[in-house]
């Protein structure tokens, strides 16, 4: 659960057709932020909890449902959704629908489940992501054939972005309680991009160093880049430190804080999202 977050009760938007939404679809709770562009100091952010007791289809309509600030006739809509299961994939490869399920199915044979895809343009990769059936068309149908991002999308482009044409290989962590992702860029290009779960930090450390070592990855001279959950970020900085020189918390963009000044508590993915396209 995010800690902190306002809430969605008792907010007015004015005119929403100026405005954007950025909705993202958790296991156990919905992210949002709202901005007007042409209006400064304008964001707006909070957490909806979802009801655990019904399925996860469910309690995601019924919480949109009960959240009228979501509702709104916004200019702009964009979603990301929580997918843990996923393959990245060739630039192209989900344009043919039934080659998407071959490879999707050929890693989780077991999911009976709706295969999404979007694409990452600056990365040249695309994501095929398994949703519960009947998510996926409910976002469609209630956000007006709103964009649908897997969650691993706002990462991996904003940081390609900043890699663009570098000598420099770096991995970036964005750790949570649970789970942490994973990109790493080697001179430039992204070589991997992997959310996994975690039991602690030792879970975290250990697979943040096999990836290091798996992509060649030099100690002395390539960097890791932290973000996420303070405690956890920099309980796991310090023990990186131990093994390689350059361990540094990730850049916030700059551009985001011309959304308002609480950008940097409000949800990093959405921010990235909103900076990215």
């Amino acid at each position: 659960m995010s800690e902190n977050a306002p809430s969605a009760d008792h907010i007015t938007i004015t005119r929403p057709e100026m405005w954007t939404l950025m909705l993202k679809v958790g296991e156990h709770e919905l992210q949002y932020i709202l901005y007007n562009e042409s209006q400064e100091e304008s964001l707006i952010w909070g957490v909806v909890p979802l009801k655990v007791s019904t399925t996860w289809v469910q309690a995601v309509e019924n919480a949109v449902y009960d959240t009228e600030l979501l509702l709104d006739d916004y200019g702009r809509v964009a979603v990301v959704v929580d997918a843990p299961h996923f393959v990245v994939l060739p630039a192209g490869m989900t344009d043919d629908h039934d080659a998407m399920l071959r490879n999707f199915t050929a890693v989780y044979p077991d999911d009976d489940c709706d295969v999404q895809s979007c694409h990452l343009p600056r990365c040249a990769v695309d994501v095929a992501y398994g949703l519960p059936r009947g998510l996926h068309g409910f976002i469609m149908r209630t956000f007006n054939n709103a964009p649908v991002y897997h969650h691993l999308y706002p990462l991996c482009e904003h940081f390609k972005r900043l890699n663009t044409g570098t000598g420099i290989s770096r991995m970036f962590i964005n750790v949570h309680e649970q789970t942490m992702d994973m990109v790493v860029y080697r001179k430039g290009e992204m070589m991997l991009a992997n959310t996994f779960e975690l039991r602690n930090t030792s879970d975290a450390l250990f697979l943040a160093l096999h990836t290091w070592k798996s992509f060649g990855l030099d100690a002395l001279a390539d960097e890791v880049q932290l973000t996420g959950n303070r405690e956890l970020r920099e309980s796991l900085a310090a023990q990186l430190r131990e093994y390689v020189r350059f361990v540094m918390p990730a850049i916030f963009p700059a551009t985001a804080l011309r959304l308002g000044n609480d950008a940097m508590s409000a949800p990093l993915d959405l921010i990235l999202l909103a900076t990215c396209e």
